[in-house]
């Protein structure tokens, strides 16, 4: 239950950050970036998955830990790009959405 917990705020905090990392960064010089709430706010939730990452590292193997959080955050950052950034879904895509998904029933077992 524990990991279930660490890995969906890990998963929430990754995808959100770079999803609006990757808003912030589309057509902005420097200059812009200052003066972007955005990129702030996507950098604050990457550098907090990144500290839940850590947090699950003192208490999980590495094992589980990390292909669980990258490969459920590899699938909901594609999701997400697909819906927030209007990026294209592809069939090798989604098959490897697919595979990551065996691998997560797999690893949690």
């Amino acid at each position: 239950m524990i990991l279930a917990a660490y890995t969906f705020v890990y998963v929430i905090l990754a995808t959100t950050g770079l999803v609006l990392l990757r808003r912030s960064l589309a057509d902005a010089s420097l200059s812009d970036l200052i003066e972007e709430p955005g990129f702030y706010a996507g950098f604050a939730c990457y550098a907090l998955s990144f500290g839940t990452f850590l947090f699950a590292l003192r208490r999980f193997e590495v094992l589980t830990v990390y292909p669980l959080f990258t490969g459920l955050a590899y699938a909901t950052v594609a999701l997400a790009a697909i819906v927030f950034l209007d990026e294209r879904l592809t069939t090798l895509h989604a098959a490897a959405i697919a595979l990551i998904g065996v691998g997560v029933v797999l690893l949690t077992r």
